[in-house]
């Protein structure tokens, strides 16, 4: 059974009581809906702990000397970078 809300939502605005089944599909509906955000919330604070790990690096001083290492610090400093943005822009640590 497909789930009309509006139907549902003009049923329960009049004080019309649900039938079982149009509760409990309500329900279930409900439920997945807070298992997602319950799996979002978790994928996003797993995000937040990589990209702050990221950008706490601090150490970027190459150990060697020449251009590849050089383009290589400066890709990781530029990794760093983004690393903090990203963190700015989706909240920082609010878990």
């Amino acid at each position: 059974m497909k789930i009309d809300l509006p139907e549902l939502e003009r049923k329960l605005s009049y004080g019309i009581n649900l039938t079982i089944k149009e509760s409990t599909i309500l329900l279930e509906s409900m439920k997945g809906f807070i298992d997602d955000k319950i799996e979002l919330q978790e994928q996003l604070n797993t995000t937040k702990k990589a990209l702050t790990e990221i950008s706490e690096v601090k150490n970027l001083t190459p150990f060697k000397k020449g251009f590849e290492t050089s383009k290589a610090v400066s890709k990781a400093r530029d990794m760093r970078n983004t690393a903090r943005q990203a963190l700015a822009a989706i909240g920082g640590d609010d878990e």
